[in-house]
């Protein structure tokens, strides 16, 4: 199937695609590597574009406005219009921003290249009117950032590892996990948190699920029922018991997310570097069959909802797929090719009886 004839829309950022939003109203705001905002609304009409001090990192969103880390600072934005409504400098690279209960919350890490390594990190907690209700530093960066039961948890790299347990208040609990390994990814399973480590364990909050066998996790999805640990080229999906139930080699992943159901399947997108080219390919959690594919620069970020995949290239380009209308391109397509085996059979039994005569 043509992916491209099939997308809903497609925008340009101008600039490298470096972060994506997606909210339930089908509205889209990318992030740039030079510091690019922009926000779409769902009929696919610019509503705004403004420029921030570095490149975008992490996007959220919540009724006050839109957040956005950008280098050092953490910029807050009129979502109607894009004005500027605060922004604060962090100490180090501000990495990911997160939104709970009207509160903004946004992690740090200041990085020696003399040690190579990450020497300090701090989660910062910010109303809505920008003012700095706290800050806590730890030596381990995080490199993940969940809500669950109204604490937030953050996967740790070393030297604790673990997660830490950070309340509304900014009370810090450490909580260690059944790994000897950083955490390099989690998800939300069904109100359970789950980690991936650096040595492919998987973990919830009190046991190992799954153990590794050396391949660093470098993201977690799941459809609802099955968890899906991703590493560097595999998709590996998990049954019930944490066991392997498929397992798909699509090559050198660089974005990945679920997608939206193609033809009664659910789907995981996935950009992947085929040596000079970047690729997206459509893969399917029924059987694990590739469902379609295309060309495009390299593809760095990619996120959906349940009704709408987009995904972002170096290009500046951003791809937008809607569900109804990919499912009557899929369809369509399906019957094209019925109609051409049908013709070619046509001219096959045609050619056959001329030469009977």
């Amino acid at each position: 199937m043509n992916l491209i004839g099939a997308c809903w829309m497609r925008r340009s950022l101008d600039e490298p695609v470096s972060a994506l939003f997606i909210d339930d109203n089908h509205n889209i705001v990318a992030g740039g590597w030079d510091g690019r905002l922009a926000k779409w609304n769902a009929s696919g009409d610019l509503l705004w574009s403004v420029e921030l001090p570095d490149r975008v990192g992490s996007i959220a969103a919540n009724e006050n406005g839109i957040y956005a880390t950008a280098g050092l600072h953490l910029s807050a934005l009129n979502s109607e219009n894009g004005a500027l409504m605060w922004q604060h400098p962090l100490e180090g690279s501000a990495d990911i921003v997160t939104t709970v209960d009207g509160l903004v919350y946004a992690t740090s890490s200041v990085y020696d290249i003399e040690h190579n390594d990450f020497i300090d990190s701090a989660i910062w907690c910010f109303d809505s009117s920008g003012s700095q209700l706290w800050v806590k530093h730890m030596p381990e960066r995080p490199w993940t950032l969940d809500e669950l039961d109204g604490n937030l948890y953050l996967g740790l790299g070393r030297p604790k590892m673990g997660v830490a347990q950070v309340s509304s208040g900014g009370d810090v609990e450490h909580k260690a996990l059944d790994s000897s390994s950083s955490v390099t990814a989690s998800v939300n399973f069904n109100g359970n948190l789950i980690f991936g480590h650096a040595n492919g364990d998987l973990t919830s909050l009190e046991e190992k699920l799954v153990n590794g066998q050396g391949k660093s996790v470098n993201s977690i999805l799941h459809d609802g029922t099955h968890l899906i640990k991703i590493d560097d080229k595999n998709i590996i999906q998990l049954g019930t018991d944490y066991q392997q139930s498929l397992q798909v080699s699509v090559g050198n992943i660089t974005a990945i997310s679920n997608g939206i159901i193609v033809n009664d399947s659910p789907t995981i997108w996935c950009g992947i570097q085929d040596i000079n080219k970047g690729l997206l390919k459509v893969i399917s959690l029924t059987d694990g069959n590739e469902i379609a594919s295309m060309q495009a620069a390299k593809i760095r970020v990619i996120t959906s909802n349940t009704d709408r995949v987009v995904i972002g290239d170096e290009q500046g380009e951003v791809y937008v797929w809607e569900q109804a209308m990919l499912n009557r391109r899929f369809n369509s397509a399906s019957v094209d090719d019925d109609d051409e085996r049908r013709q070619q059979m046509r001219e096959r039994l045609n050619a056959l009886r001329k030469r009977e005569l």
